[in-house]
């Protein structure tokens, strides 16, 4: 083990996590979430907090980086490294108090994420440029969805896993959309 990070001075825990992002753009940066409500940005490098964020009054389930400074939390709110007082509501469940368990950013156009509601089968594909307003709901999987990823190398696929033990592979170029 190279580093333990653990922003919980009372204790050697931390608050049970429930996803983390590395990335990409500054490798010595990670984003953690959290079932206490937070997002801490770290910096792995000085093995440090860069900054924690608690903008929710429940459990947050997903983080993802978008670029250098943007990332997103699993209520698909955006945040801007440079702005962390500010964010951006994109997307949130119809349904009252149904959080969003998975995120997953286009890597190839960041314009692009997609979300999976807590206990729904259907995958929601967003445009962050009109938020509150899908772009299409993929609707294949028989029981819950709990993962989508886009294709590292194609901004037009997505891969989703879900409770039904399928993974499928959504190929969304014919959608007539500028993804």
């Amino acid at each position: 083990m190279k580093s333990l990070l653990n922003n919980n001075k009372n204790s050697e825990f931390s608050g049970l996590l429930t996803s983390f992002d590395w990335n990409e753009a500054e490798p010595r940066r990670i984003g953690t979430s959290s079932i206490d409500t937070t997002r801490t940005i770290w910096d792995i490098e000085k093995e440090v907090v860069d900054t924690q964020l608690i903008a929710h009054d429940k459990e947050v389930h997903d983080i993802a980086w978008g670029g250098v400074g943007v990332f997103a939390d699993g209520s698909v709110r955006v945040f801007d490294f440079r702005e962390k007082e500010h964010s951006t509501i994109i997307y949130e469940s119809s349904e009252p108090d149904t959080p969003l368990v998975r995120l997953g950013w286009n890597k190839q156009d960041p314009r692009y994420m997609a979300t999976i509601i807590l206990d729904s089968s259907k995958v929601v594909v967003l445009d962050i440029r009109f938020p509150t307003l899908p772009v299409v709901e993929l609707q294949r999987h028989r029981a819950s969805g709990n993962l989508v990823a886009w294709a590292p190398h194609s901004s037009c696929h997505i891969y989703t896993a879900g409770d039904d033990s399928q993974v499928l592979i959504w190929d969304l170029s014919s959608m007539g959309q500028p993804v």
